[in-house]
């Protein structure tokens, strides 16, 4: 009867430990995919497309603001700063621009996951569409 006993907790705590696992491996993975579409979107940003043809070109649904939609993205893009930089007697002209993602967390309930990162780029010429 112990010995049952011992062998349904082991049991028990493999199930808990493997449950987990698969948690950790679905979060992971959630996350890769929304990196992945980020990096995608700041290599078109730098290519100098608009933040709408940047979210109608990336295969996942994008939305520019509030909640993602099921299996896609917020994808936003915050107004570029031009900043100077003096290299020695020449002036270089960059664009830093951030780009936040929200996506859902796995799981099952309504949480959000948030990242963001800066976009730099050379300033080369004028720029048209500033969205």
């Amino acid at each position: 009867m112990v010995a049952a006993a011992v062998v349904a907790v082991g049991l028990t705590a493999a199930a808990m430990l493997v449950g987990t696992l698969m948690q950790q491996q679905e979060l992971n993975a959630a996350t890769l995919r929304a990196a992945n579409v980020q990096e995608q979107a700041a290599k078109l940003h730098r290519l100098d497309l608009s933040s709408a043809a940047i979210r109608a070109l990336i295969p996942e649904p994008c939305v520019a603001s509030g909640t993602p939609p099921v299996g896609g993205y917020t994808l936003r893009f915050f107004p570029a700063l031009q900043i100077n930089i003096a290299v020695e007697t020449n002036l270089l002209t960059i664009e830093r621009t951030s780009c936040s993602i929200v996506f859902a967390s796995p799981g099952g309930v309504e949480t959000y996951m948030t990242n963001s990162i800066n976009i730099v780029r050379p300033t080369t010429r004028t720029k048209y569409d500033q969205n």
